[in-house]
Order: structure tokens, then C-alpha cells, then sequence
């Protein structure tokens, strides 16, 4: 299943490399959905998780990713784009463009048997 999603063409997968490992890296996933007045094309992204390592914070590797998933967003036509912003990343997101959610945020996990 994870290589499945992670090869589709409905997932894009950013990294930057450091000298020794992974210093940051960003996963999108655009879903279709059905189209409605307020998503016309019915295509929603999603920023799954944007990290970067403690020892290369502070120099712009997560804005560089943010700014390459909008723009692969932008490309699939996705109409939005959603995300969950962890304390730290939220002044970024909110520069970047992203707002609180008009709707309230509501979801239900079936029991377990």
C-alpha cells in the first residue's frame, strides 16, 4: 500500500538533502473528489507532513517545500488544499497563505468489536 500511494501520481514527495542523512522533507497527496460549487474541479491536496531535521531548522528548507507543494498543487488543479499545522509550523503555513477552515472540523471513528 505505501509504495502503491507513494508512486502515484497523486503524491509528490519533496526532500533536502544534507550532508549526512535527510535535512527536511514534505509529502502532498491530491484526492479526487466529487466536484460541488464550493470545489469546482472536485480535486482537494494534502500536505501530509512537512520535517525538518533540529540540527537544519532556520534556513528555509520548509518554506522552499511548502512552495514547491503549492506549486505541484497548483499544477494538479487541486481547488484547496488542507493541512494540520503542529504550534511551530503554523506561522509558515499562515504566511504562505493558509487560513482556519470555514466549516468546523468533526470526524467519527466506528466502534471497535
Amino acid at each position: 500500500m505505501l509504495k502503491e500511494q507513494l508512486t502515484a501520481d497523486t503524491a509528490r514527495i519533496l526532500v533536502v538533502d544534507a550532508e549526512h542523512g535527510l535535512a527536511a522533507c514534505g509529502i502532498g497527496t491530491v484526492e479526487q473528489w466529487f466536484p460541488g460549487p464550493h470545489n469546482l474541479t472536485g480535486r482537494v491536496g494534502h500536505v501530509i507532513g512537512v520535517v525538518t531535521d533540529p540540527a537544519y531548522r532556520r534556513r528555509g528548507h520548509s518554506r522552499a517545500i511548502m512552495r514547491a507543494l503549492l506549486d505541484w498543487f497548483r499544477a494538479q488543479d487541486a481547488s484547496r488544499v488542507d493541512l494540520y499545522a503542529s504550534t511551530q509550523g503554523e506561522p509558515l503555513y499562515r504566511d504562505l497563505g493558509f487560513v482556519d477552515h470555514p466549516d468546523p472540523a468533526l470526524y467519527w471513528r466506528p466502534a471497535h468489536r
